[in-house]
């Protein structure tokens, strides 16, 4: 997702030579591995540092009113870099992707960089998998075009997180090359085309996709449109859903695949999915990352037809966009990006992971999908990794299936730019009690709605060490 407007190579990139890693045997035996470095400003053919203060989507830090960060690692000054050590709420299960990631996916498929892995339950219960889709994807630097792809998917069977999550398999073009399973048009305009959300409905694997005309300043970029894609062979093949374009506020002609768009609906251009009572809700968020998210539902069986879709007013569902309003964002004075909704067995709620104003992996609760959202709860903190961002759930984390207490989501860094499987223990969640709407007098008590304190400050996350990063 972190890709510049401008196409920059260099012979030796930063995501091959100096890559991330999951740490060693004995951190990982102890449980102690934790971060690895963050967002996605560079991509891994990019130099080091970016080129110009607006390289790529990934960074944060032009959408929080400050200066940017200094590079929690090294590449500006040559060394290879570290992953920090955390000990407390949130640690570090494993690099998912990338080099000397314990899923080949170099030599696999074809990958030394890519970005988010958005899960989703693939729905089939004769062969349960996690589907994972990533954003923008990079090979060999030293080849035609850095083998870019803009998106592709991940298959997986593994149950045991505890340990990491290993790929089973990837829609694939050809040997050790994963193919894009929704490729470029082509046309003028276009830069890229990243997904933002995934579901399945009826044994169909949908996505949410958006085209984007071009990257600009840090957490900021403008689209074409967004549009459902479906698959119907468990995420092999892909294609769009004629008439479910929302325009952007680019001009770029939509494709002809795509039909007539269904509404010009610049609020949304990305998206989360989470299946309850027989409807598909679908939180919409605009470009960038400086948004709040308003929310849709659709009848399963109806997903394909925009003219089915309700928007929620802040008391009823109605037929006109814009009268949504804002449920996750705005009404907490804050931001929402790469956002991602799903139930959890074990608080018995909802949960919704974003990254807020301050750029922290946080966490609000709700008992309905509409609200009220809780406050934040930072599950990792900006001061321990500054250039994290996009936290998305692993659908089969016992804290989401059972009542059990790990949380799992996976987490990319821009310097990086790869994945990481994370788990937050949820007993260190402060506990929060939803107020009775029906009780006449005001209590004292604000734990649903106050935001708790940076576990960074409290000492409930300690960053212990920053452990070197191994040649690939």
């Amino acid at each position: 997702m972190a890709r510049s407007s401008l196409r920059r190579r260099t012979a030796c990139p930063h995501g091959v030579r100096r890559p991330i890693t999951a740490v060693t045997a004995a951190s990982l035996a102890a449980g102690a591995l934790t971060l690895l470095a963050p967002i996605a400003v560079a991509a891994p053919c990019d130099p080091w540092p970016p080129a110009g203060a607006g390289a790529g989507s990934g960074s944060l830090s032009g959408s929080l009113g400050g200066s940017a960060p200094e590079p929690a690692t090294p590449w500006a000054n040559g060394e290879r870099g570290y992953i920090p050590v955390l000990q407390g709420r949130t640690t570090t299960v494993e690099l998912l992707t990338g080099p000397t990631s314990p899923n080949d996916t170099v030599d696999r498929f074809g990958i030394t960089g890519t970005d988010l892995g958005i899960l989703w339950d693939n729905g089939d219960s004769a062969r349960p998998q996690v589907m994972m889709a990533l954003g923008d994807t990079m090979g060999d630097c030293t080849a035609p075009d850095d083998e870019w792809r803009s998106n592709i998917l991940f298959r997986s069977d593994d149950r045991t997180l505890t340990d990491g999550m290993r790929v089973t398999d990837a829609p694939m073009e050809r040997p050790g090359m994963a193919k894009s399973i929704l490729p470029r048009t082509g046309q003028p305009g276009e830069t890229t085309v990243i997904p933002t959300a995934g579901v399945e409905v009826g044994g169909t694997q949908y996505l949410r996709y958006m085209s984007v005309e071009r990257w600009g300043d840090p957490g900021e970029w403008t689209t074409n449109y967004s549009a459902l894609a479906r698959s119907t062979d468990n995420g092999e093949n892909w294609r769009p859903v004629r008439g479910t374009a929302r325009r952007g506020t680019a001009p770029m002609p939509l494709p002809a695949d795509l039909g007539a768009e269904s509404t010009t609906h610049v609020a949304g251009q990305m998206s989360a999915f989470v299946k309850h009572d027989g409807f598909v809700y679908e939180y919409l968020t605009p470009s960038g990352r400086s948004g709040s998210a308003r929310l849709a539902r659709v009848p399963e069986a109806q997903i394909e037809e925009m003219a089915a879709y309700r928007f929620w007013d802040g008391s009823d569902w109605v037929v006109d966009h814009r009268d949504a309003v804002p449920v996750l964002g705005a009404p907490n004075g804050t931001s929402v990006s790469e956002l991602s909704v799903s139930w959890s067995e074990h608080l018995g709620r909802f949960i919704a992971l974003y990254n807020n104003r301050a750029n922290n992996i946080v966490m609000s609760q709700a008992a309905t999908p509409w609200g009220p959202w809780s406050g934040e709860d930072i599950l990792l903190s900006y001061q321990h990794v500054p250039t994290l961002y996009g936290a998305f759930v692993h659908p089969w984390s016992p804290a989401v299936e059972t009542r059990g207490e790990d949380l799992y989501f996976t987490m990319s860094t821009w310097d990086a730019y790869n994945v990481f499987l994370m788990r937050t223990d949820l007993t260190q969640i402060p506990t929060r009690t939803l107020p009775d709407a029906r009780a006449r007098m005001q209590t004292s008590d604000d734990s649903w709605t106050r935001n708790t304190p940076d576990p960074a400050d409290t000492g409930e996350t300690v960053l212990v060490d920053r452990l070197p990063i191994p040649e690939a």
